[in-house]
């Protein structure tokens, strides 16, 4: 980092002054996605892609090291003689971060959150996948005949504090609808919709929740998302666009979404099915997710097509 031109106190203020009521900071909701998506291409854990100045801001202790220049970047809790809080708010095109190059200024909440960040202490959080859950007390609604669940109660409580109040409950052929919609993609039949509005038993939705649960239908909805992000088609993709044999393993997906296989399982065995000791079909077969890509012939390309 270079040497941060010194910014007014009154204009440090300014900024601040305008922050409601510093309210604590989320490091992992707040300020990790902004410092991942502005400054760690060039102070982020890469040391190989020439790191610039030698400042490293992902984590703690790099942030908060006397640099080369003699600035730091963060001081935790003095926002006055953190470098970075001069240089997110400095109007230099020579001093402010991010630099004008990289045509993603920070907007002016984004400025303060990290200004709030900084004045709150700096904390870093490990990120949220290596938390360890932990119980919060069910906060008190102003109607407690609304919440059927503890769940509930979070939702009234986030909701109260934005001046909102709940929706009176929908009539039992909407709520079908939504929950067929939620778990399948697929709207109710009639005869679902009849059978359930003259169910009147107290456990009449969730029987019919487990139901939509038991279907094949709910792996296929659930699997949408996966088959789009590993690339899955039923053609090459390119040139002449051949079929690409590979259905068996959009079912594997399916089955496996369906019998509610362990996630560390759905990754390891189409990651490296194929390694584990002694494989079955099935675990070579899910394998083929490597191989869910664009193929050509052309101009004598050696790639030899996908099957499973």
């Amino acid at each position: 980092m270079r040497s941060a031109r010194a910014i007014p106190l009154l204009c440090l203020l300014g900024v601040v002054v305008s922050l409601a009521a510093d309210t604590p900071v989320d490091f992992n909701r707040e300020v990790r996605p902004i410092l991942s998506d502005r400054c760690f291409a060039c102070h982020g854990p890469d040391a190989a892609k020439g790191r610039k100045a030698g400042l490293r801001l992902d984590e703690y202790a790099g942030a908060t090291t006397k640099l080369k220049s003699g600035n730091t970047a963060v001081v935790p809790g003095d926002v006055e003689k953190s470098a970075l809080v001069q240089r997110i708010l400095s109007e230099d095109e020579e001093d402010v971060m991010p630099p004008p190059e990289l045509h993603r200024p920070l907007s002016q909440a984004e400025k303060e959150i990290l200004i709030r960040w900084v004045k709150q202490g700096a904390r870093y959080d490990p990120h949220w996948a290596f938390v360890s859950p932990r119980a919060h007390p069910v906060p008190n609604v102003s109607d407690p005949s609304w919440p059927k669940d503890s769940l509930d109660a979070f939702i009234a409580h986030a909701a109260s504090q934005k001046g909102l109040r709940p929706s009176p409950p929908a009539d039992r052929a909407t709520l079908l609808r939504r929950a067929s919609y939620a778990l399948t993609g697929l709207p109710p039949t009639t005869a679902e919709t009849d059978a359930f509005v003259a169910d009147t038993s107290a456990n009449a939705y969730e029987q019919r929740v487990d139901t939509l649960l038991a279907s094949p239908r709910f792996g296929e909805h659930l699997a949408v998302a996966w088959l789009d992000l590993s690339r899955y088609a039923d053609t090459w993709g390119y040139t002449g666009d051949m079929a690409m044999f590979a259905w068996p393993w959009r079912d594997w997906v399916l089955k496996a979404l369906n019998d509610n296989k362990p996630y560390d399982q759905f990754l390891t065995e189409q990651i490296a099915g194929d390694l584990l000791p002694h494989p079955t079909q099935d675990q070579r077969v899910a394998t083929a997710y490597n191989r869910i890509h664009r193929m050509t012939f052309e101009g004598g390309s050696t790639t030899t097509g996908s099957t499973v």
